[in-house]
């Protein structure tokens, strides 16, 4: 997929620590990927950082730190989730018993 990694600056000026990262289109191979960076970054550059910036509040900026192709996550072998939530009726629920 294609990753496109941003740096946002908050309205007083200071680059804020996090960077947001956005898949924003599918590949088959990841050498057409690749080579769809290669060729396009310029144009990715112009419009990827026009329609974030866009999505901000005033005051805020945005820069685009990277672009780079990577796996998509839905996808992954691997999945870890750290919290898991639970509807309210389900936690309020006793413990079955042994």
């Amino acid at each position: 997929m294609l990753l496109l990694a941003f740096s946002i600056t908050d309205p007083d000026g200071m680059t804020r620590d996090e960077t947001v990262h956005i898949l924003s289109r599918h590949f088959d191979t990841k050498e057409h990927c690749i080579t769809f960076v290669q060729d396009w970054s310029g144009t990715i550059q112009d419009r990827g950082l026009e329609t974030v910036q866009g999505m901000l509040a005033e005051g805020w900026r945005v820069s685009l730190s990277e672009i780079g192709c990577s796996v998509n996550p839905a996808t992954s072998i691997e999945t870890i989730s750290v919290v898991k939530f639970q509807p309210e009726e389900e936690q309020d629920a006793p413990e079955p018993s042994e």
